[in-house]
């Protein structure tokens, strides 16, 4: 089922939005662990944020706080998104984008520039919050850059993060849910629990991880080949550094 939200979203003026700091206050950790749906770890920045302020996207360090690598830099966490991306995953999207990747060489060649951009936003991040270089993960980004389409949230995160024209297939990807989420309004009411504390155990290594009921269907089952398995996992296993 749709999210009925989509037809009727609360209209929010762009100056709502919180002015010119990226750094996570301990609102944004809490309202990320409440989009999350688990306790948020090692965000060092909020390089996106919906009109009313509220974080859509998370930066997370490139080392975690234990020492992992972790090369999966921007992680989409708004419910709304999330969901609306999943369907686009669903109906079959990144299977045309990398038949399309195949064929077209300047659309190859700008998702390369994509991923450089990629790489150079995680060292300036790394710099930025004291972290440095990360040399076990020199040259690799996410989401399948720089040659396939592996998980469209991630390509959406760093579209978000990055804005438009720097992540082809993000930027694609974000006008194919304009139907459930677009730029200039705020879809936050409702899209996650605000009552109570917020999450404060991680169980997102424990069963069928859906989605909260208010942004429609749960998330579908995507099944990839055992060869991009380990891909997969570093793709979507960003919880691991939430």
């Amino acid at each position: 089922m749709d999210d009925p939200r989509a037809d009727n979203p609360v209209e929010a003026a762009p100056e709502a939005a919180p002015a010119d700091s990226r750094r996570p206050s301990p609102h944004d950790l809490d309202v990320l662990s409440r989009q999350l749906g688990r306790p948020v770890r090692d965000v060092v920045e909020i390089p996106a944020r919906c009109v009313c302020g509220n974080p859509l996207v998370a930066a997370t360090s490139p080392r975690l706080s234990n020492g992992t690598p972790f090369p999966t830099t921007f992680y989409l966490t708004h419910p709304v998104i999330t969901a609306a991306v999943s369907r686009l995953e669903a109906a079959g999207l990144m299977n045309e984008m990398n038949e399309r990747l195949g064929a077209d060489a300047p659309l190859a060649d700008d998702y390369r520039a994509a991923h450089e951009a990629y790489l150079v936003s995680r060292a300036e991040i790394g710099a930025r919050s004291g972290i440095g270089a990360v040399p076990e993960i020199d040259g690799i980004s996410a989401g399948g850059m720089p040659t396939r389409v592996k998980c469209l949230h991630v390509l959406v995160g760093h579209s978000l993060a990055a804005g438009p024209g720097v992540n082809p297939l993000g930027d694609e990807a974000i006008a194919g849910i304009s139907q459930w989420w677009t730029r200039g309004r705020c879809y936050c009411d409702g899209a996650w629990d605000t009552g109570g504390e917020a999450p404060s155990r991680d169980l997102s290594r424990h069963g069928p991880q859906g989605l909260p009921g208010i942004v429609g269907r749960p998330a579908p089952v995507r099944k990839s080949r055992t060869d991009d398995a380990a891909d997969t996992a570093a793709d979507n296993g960003a919880g691991a550094g939430q």
